[in-house]
């Protein structure tokens, strides 16, 4: 099994009026891949952290093997995720993976 952890930063333009729609939308669409994503055993996505944190939403994600998480990048929904929800809003990304 495995873990990844994402932490996302949005851009500045961001915090404005349509901030919670961003940050829900992001949660949305990544929590929906639960069930549709081979080898992806569970997500999960919190929009509200704390404003000490070092960024905006974390995405937890486990998966069955290494082999598993790579070939999420070729899945047509987690791809149209990232497309729709994350490439537009997110300035710097930081992720961990690690083996339990």
């Amino acid at each position: 099994m495995l873990k990844q952890v994402v932490i996302w930063t949005l851009q500045d333009k961001c915090f404005g009026p349509n901030l919670s729609a961003i940050k829900g939308n992001i949660k949305t669409r990544f929590e929906e891949l639960n069930g549709q994503v081979p080898g992806l055993n569970r997500i999960e996505v919190h929009s509200e952290c704390m404003s000490s944190s070092n960024g905006d939403v974390i995405m937890v994600a486990e998966f069955e093997d290494e082999a598993s998480l790579k070939q999420r990048e070729n899945n047509e929904m987690w791809s149209a995720a990232m497309k729709e929800t994350v490439v537009p809003f997110v300035d710097v990304t930081t992720h961990v993976e690690y083996a339990y």
